[in-house]
């Protein structure tokens, strides 16, 4: 594991070529407002200086004709403001820059006199007179001191209304599956294509903030997601030498007992050691900031209705560096590199599971960033990120069989000991089926669980899969930002994202995988005892390795225009997404337009530009210069980004995924491809996933600590894509739709490509009909003063549909 060799000549040429362009990404916030007179008159040419421990070189701008002043892309923090023109008194702010938040600051200049400090609070609120965006931010304060555990995932739970769910890796997601959430931390996607979940697991210990965007998205910041975006923003070093060591640890006489018969016992310690410096390398110009943190956990005394279970162990260290460089004030340079390594001896054994099914794992996750941004002038900035992700995973059956599975006629499986050849799922009495509890009374009694009468429904055998699952993710953004106009203003903004994922597959069986005794199966006629399912390794091509790659490329266009206390919000963003699969070549003259080529790079499908068009569209009225109105639309086209290892084509020669069938005796009857494990075909000209959302609502800043929102939504998803059989739309099409095979001469084309293709029945289609529907009704509130804080939500919601997005069985679509 670790880091490829292009990855690390890709991150010394980034920061070769950092080093002579200055631009940045958008983990900032900003402070804008005006300047007047003590007679309401605008007041150009003010200095505006803001100063932070966090900005090695303070940033000065100059109010326009208007009053009006900007302080973009500053990194979250506290910060002094000075105001100061000739005859004129000099005043200062002290205001809090949040991440992805605009701090409005407004200031009266009387005639030279005292100077004045006044404290901000207004800049957490949840009132933004400019934007529609739902957003909320959880600052340093509330995540070191609240009650959250250690993990990413964990700070979900202080993201106001949205339902918290016991499901560790998908998220919960208001009007959407948790698959549409995007996961980004320290500002780069890492959110796994397979379901969109959340594997990757950084830890909390050294974020600064967190945002949450719901809804009301504006065509910045390449926003697909119809679900939630959370990210963060990392600690930065200061002018100060600051450090920090901390040791929690938790251990078995703090837990609570668990009654049940069926669930493992344990003694369990956890200890979570970390410490972090920061500091000057160059007085006001360029800051470090490190890190190392090491959670463990140890599981001894294990047991469970099987008997004694090996101790467990987890141990991860993590280490994190940042550097912050201002060469110049208008310039601000960051570049952080993080790295993982988790091991897990003896894991994922069930509640109802033998201890020779145990697995050893290992993680490896190691996030790079480079970005950097360019004040051109008071009115302009341009901004560019590059960042590399990769998350290497693997595990390993504690015993390894020496047992090669055979689908020659007449073999056989050793039916007098199941539990040798692989992970056996002991059967379940059936009421009422006699004559099959009768044939699996002896299977329950010797592998079964308990003492004395053994019960079915364990685990008995060996851990049933060798996993190796590489995943990785580079992305590179630009973006211009220029106001043009005062009295009606133009803040125009313009990007482009190139993001690459790449998946490397590798799954094997552990001897025949997993074997079951099922009840009411037959094949070929014949009555079927049981079941042998496992993923047989294949040499050829890329060896064993299954490579799938989904390319994205995002262009957005955005215009906020202001006027007195209104905001209009006009922007559209459009995708180009291409994925890339293993096994064919691209071959326009046949009938599928693939020859075979396993091991091969192709190009399975590429959904166009014109196809992705999201306009966002959205008004706020600050009809009293602070509380507003607002409206907005706004549609969503989430990437399809699981679909490239779904369909690629060498999933049907290298690892394919066999059931064998065998009859009393244990004999082989025959067997046949598990045909949604295989490769798969595309309808043609499909229309991407979409959600419509309409938001109203309005927000109020009730005094200078205590603000409130209300809103209503309304969502609209169609056209979800699933792999699904050929034929399922002749079985379970809805009335109006078609009730013809989407690829009506599906078989001549998986004989024109032959190797590999006789077991594909399934293809990628768009499901007919299929939808969901989203209504809700939020309000929030949030109060500060001085280190408290309290914020508050209700929603009330309704959300169905005819699809399950979470669950892919037959029996749920």
């Amino acid at each position: 594991m670790g880091l490829r060799a292009s990855t690390r000549i890709t991150l010394v040429l980034s920061i070769l070529f950092l080093l002579s362009l200055p631009l940045f990404a958008q983990q900032t916030g900003s402070i804008s407002g005006r300047i007047t007179a003590v007679d309401g008159s605008a007041l150009p040419g003010v200095t505006v200086e803001a100063r932070s421990d966090v900005l090695p070189q303070p940033r000065v701008t100059v109010s326009g004709e208007n009053g009006d002043y900007r302080l973009p892309v500053l990194p979250p923090g506290n910060y002094t403001l000075t105001f100061s023109l000739a005859g004129l008194e000099t005043r200062t702010r002290n205001v809090g820059v949040r991440l992805g938040q605009d701090a409005t600051t407004n200031v009266s200049l009387g005639v030279q006199g005292v100077a004045e400090t006044i404290t901000v609070t207004a800049q957490s609120s949840l009132v933004d007179p400019t934007t529609t965006e739902l957003t909320s931010t959880v600052g340093e304060t509330e995540i070191e001191n609240l009650p959250v555990a250690q993990e990413y995932r964990d700070l979900i739970k202080l993201a106001p209304a949205i339902s918290y769910t016991e499901e560790a890796v998908r998220g919960p997601s208001a009007g959407g599956s948790g698959q549409d959430n995007v996961y980004l931390f320290d500002g780069v996607n890492v959110t796994l294509p397979l379901f969109g979940t959340l594997s990757a697991e950084p830890s909390t210990h050294d974020i600064q903030q967190i945002e949450v965007i719901k809804g009301g998205a504006k065509a910045t910041d390449f926003n697909r997601s119809a679900g939630f975006t959370i990210d963060s923003v990392s600690k930065s070093g200061t002018n100060q030498f600051m450090g920090q060591i901390g040791l929690q640890f938790e251990n078995d006489a703090m837990r609570g007992d668990a009654i049940s018969a069926t669930v493992q016992n344990f003694d369990q310690d956890r200890t979570w050691a970390n410490l972090n410096l920061g500091g000057p390398v160059i007085a006001d110009r360029l800051f470090f900031y490190g890190s190392y943190y090491r959670p463990t956990v140890e599981r001894t005394k294990r047991s469970n209705p099987y008997g004694e279970l090996p101790n467990y162990e987890s141990t991860r260290n993590e280490y994190f560096g940042k550097l912050t460089y201002t060469p110049l004030a208008s310039i601000l340079l960051n570049g952080s590199y993080r790295a993982s390594d988790r091991k897990n001896d003896n894991a994922s054994i069930g509640t109802t599971s033998a201890a020779s099914t145990a697995l050893n794992e290992e993680a490896t996750q190691n996030i790079g960033i480079f970005e950097s941004s360019w004040v051109i002038n008071e009115r302009s900035f341009a901004t560019f990120k590059y960042t590399d992700y990769a998350n290497e995973t693997s595990s390993v059956p504690s015993q390894v069989l020496d047992l090669v599975p055979s689908l020659t006629a007449g073999s056989h499986i050793n039916i007098a000991d199941l539990a040798s050849q692989g992970l056996f799922t002991v059967p379940l009495p059936v009421a009422g089926q006699d004559a099959y509890n009768a044939f699996i009374a002896p299977l329950i009694a010797r592998y079964g669980y308990g003492t004395g009468a053994r019960t079915g429904g364990g685990e008995a055998g060996v851990g049933s899969t060798f996993n190796g699952q590489d995943f990785y993710r580079t992305d590179a953004q630009l973006g211009y930002d220029i106001t043009i106009g005062s009295r009606v203003a133009h803040d125009l903004h313009v990007g482009y994202e190139r993001m690459r994922d790449e998946e490397d597959l590798r799954r094997s069986s552990n001897g025949y995988g997993v074997l079951s005794a099922p009840r009411g199966v037959t094949f070929q006629g014949q009555p079927v005892f049981y079941q042998a399912t496992f993923t047989r390794s294949v040499s050829g091509g890329n060896g064993n390795n299954i490579r799938s790659q989904y390319l994205q490329e995002n262009v957005e266009l955005n215009d906020t225009i202001r006027w007195n206390n209104w905001s209009f919000n006009l922007g559209v963003l459009t995708s180009n997404d291409t994925l890339y699969g293993q096994g064919l070549k691209n071959d326009t003259s046949t009938l599928s337009g693939f020859v075979a080529a396993p091991g091969n790079k192709y190009k399975m499908y590429e959904i166009p530009w014109e196809k992705t068009i999201q306009p966002r569209v959205g008004t706020t009225w600050a009809y009293n210069g602070s509380d507003n109105v607002y409206a907005s639309y706004a549609k969503y086209v989430p990437a399809a980004n699981s679909l490239a290892r779904a369909a690629s084509w060498d999933r049907n020669i290298l690892g394919l995924t066999y059931r064998a069938h065998y009859d009393v005796t244990g004999t082989l009857i025959g067997f046949e491809q598990v045909s949604s494990s295989t490769g798969k075909l595309f309808v043609e000209d499909l229309d991407p996933r979409y959600t419509d959302e309409f938001l109203v609502g309005t927000s109020q800043q009730i005094n200078s600590r205590w603000s409130a929102r209300a809103y209503g939504r309304y969502r609209y998803s169609s056209n979800f894509w699933e792999d699904t059989n050929n034929n399922a739309r002749v079985l379970w099409a809805p009335e109006g739709y078609s009730h013809e095979l989407y690829i009506p001469n599906l078989a001549a084309q998986l004989a024109q490509i032959g190797t590999g293709g006789s077991g594909t029945s399934y293809v990628i289609a768009e499901l007919d009909g299929a939808f969901t529907k989203y209504y809700e009704a939020t309000v929030e509130s949030d109060y500060r003063v001085g280190r408290a804080s309290v914020r508050g939500s209700y929603t009330w919601s309704h959300y169905y549909g005819n699809f399950d997005q979470d669950n892919t069985s037959p029996t749920n679509d």
